[in-house]
């Protein structure tokens, strides 16, 4: 039996050829892959290596905001991109830049043995390998939609992420048990040496996909038409600005939960990952494919109402947290493997969908850059917060339900208000790919769980007359 027939039963007899469904399997696998680099640099790895190299709040918001700025650059790369018509040559170069840079970075405390110079290092490196991604973004969704027939891509988007879920719970262990038995900086260097060879390995496994949708000369698009299209077409303005905002609401506390569980919570490794990002991997591996069929059948909007609510009311749960418990960290993680899972197949459903296929790197690197600037601003607005709060929290010594209220909890509160305002208000106006406003689509959603319903129960009423 193929490897492959393991993962795309969810989409190969949708398939129009052999060639085809043979690259869209190589991207998955390859995707399957890389996920140990970005299990190793996306979550608390990440964020107990920068604390480990002095990292404060608001020093660890900086870093994970300068990078972001680097998406800046695919306005140029998607210049460049339209005017070549190269854009498989681009990804390639650009992920292997982004890939070996964090190989560099592993080796940090052994190359750099100037404790003062490891944190400057870092933000050079891991902003080095952020530009080498904005090249690889750009090629890479405009590769994929060249290549996902559009009747498949809900289905497609959440196998994606169902293997790269399955991979990351076997790499997440791996991780927590080389960060929590391996002392000192040898433990980060090997997670993130091994994260780099992973990623290079996803990238030249590219090589032998075929985009030949896409043309090699130039598209005679150009970058001011495409500028002008992103605000002057209703859909594609209303989309972008929600996730504008979006992207600041969730990155104003975002990459500080981890943080706080590794230096207020003083949690183990192998704590945080099974309770925390295994918790929420192995609930997005039983369901993402079913928000797959969610998407095709209604749409992104309505979904992604759904999973942003449950996304940021799930946050409340941090109110209960306190050093050495666990069960907030499992109950947040389990929650958030419900609704995050879709909030991310929205999001890449939208990019194809809400942008237009003449253009199209233009309009994806527009909304690259104004997220970027969204979830930069987002990070640094939220280390300033915890800095500011830190020492008033401290003074007032607050309890709330039992636990002390720290600065932590009062900027998670603040990220939750403005998660809840932006979805209010803008994701309403956000154009449905399926041609149904969102409470049409609910309607449709509750007459449909209605029928399944009854069904089922008129299937156990006759089994049990028998």
């Amino acid at each position: 039996m193929s490897i492959y027939k393991l993962f795309n039963r969810g989409y190969r007899d949708y398939v129009r050829s052999d060639e085809m469904l043979r690259q869209l399997n190589v991207i998955i696998l390859s995707a399957a892959i890389g996920t140990f680099l970005f299990t190793a640099h996306g979550g608390v790895a990440f964020a107990g290596y920068a604390s480990a190299l002095g990292a404060g709040e608001l020093a660890f918001g900086l870093l994970n905001a300068l990078p972001v700025l680097a998406g800046l650059l695919q306005l140029y790369v998607s210049y460049l991109a339209s005017k070549t018509g190269k854009y498989k040559r681009l990804f390639l170069i650009g992920g292997v830049v982004q890939r070996f840079s964090w190989i560099v970075i592993a080796f940090i405390p052994f190359i750099f043995p100037v404790e003062e110079s490891r944190l400057f290092v870092l933000v050079v490196m891991v902003t080095l390998a952020a530009m080498g991604g904005s090249f690889a973004v750009i090629s890479h969704m405009t590769l994929m939609s060249s290549v996902i027939p559009i009747e498949i891509r809900g289905r497609y988007v959440t196998t994606r992420q169902r293997v790269s879920t399955a991979a990351a719970l076997l790499f997440g262990l791996v991780i927590a048990l080389l960060l929590d038995n391996v002392p000192g900086f040898l433990g980060y260097t090997i997670v993130f040496g091994l994260g780099g060879i992973a990623g290079l390995i996803d990238i030249l496994m590219y090589i032998r996909v075929d985009f030949s949708g896409i043309p090699h000369k130039p598209g005679g698009f150009s970058l001011k038409e495409g500028i002008r299209t992103c605000f002057t077409t209703k859909k594609m303005r209303n989309y972008l600005i929600f996730w504008t905002f979006w992207c600041f609401a969730i990155n104003l506390n975002g990459p500080f939960f981890n943080k706080y569980a590794v230096d207020v919570l003083q949690l183990s490794y192998i704590t945080i990952i099974i309770f925390g990002q295994m918790a929420a991997q192995t609930i997005t591996f039983l369901i993402v494919t079913r928000w797959g069929v969610f998407l095709d059948r209604y749409g992104s909007v309505p979904m992604m109402l759904i999973s942003s609510i449950g996304s940021t009311t799930i946050a409340l749960v941090w109110l209960f947290a306190m050093p050495g418990v666990w069960w907030p960290l499992l109950v947040f993680n389990i929650l958030g493997g419900v609704f995050w899972c879709a909030n991310d197949a929205c999001m890449v459903n939208m990019q194809l969908s809400h942008t237009p296929e003449k253009g199209r790197p233009t309009a994806l690197a527009i909304f690259a850059v104004f997220t970027s600037i969204a979830t930069a601003t987002g990070l640094i607005l939220g280390g300033a917060l915890f800095e500011m709060f830190s020492p008033i929290m401290a003074s007032l010594e607050w309890t709330i339900f039992g636990t002390n209220l720290d600065h932590f909890k009062v900027v998670f509160c603040i990220g939750i208000v403005t998660r809840y305002i932006v979805i209010g208000i803008f994701l309403p106006r956000v154009w449905n790919e399926k041609g149904m406003h969102y409470s049409e689509a609910y309607a449709k959603l509750r007459r449909d769980i209605k029928s399944r319903l009854n069904y089922r129960l008129s299937h156990l009423r006759i089994n049990a007359k028998r």
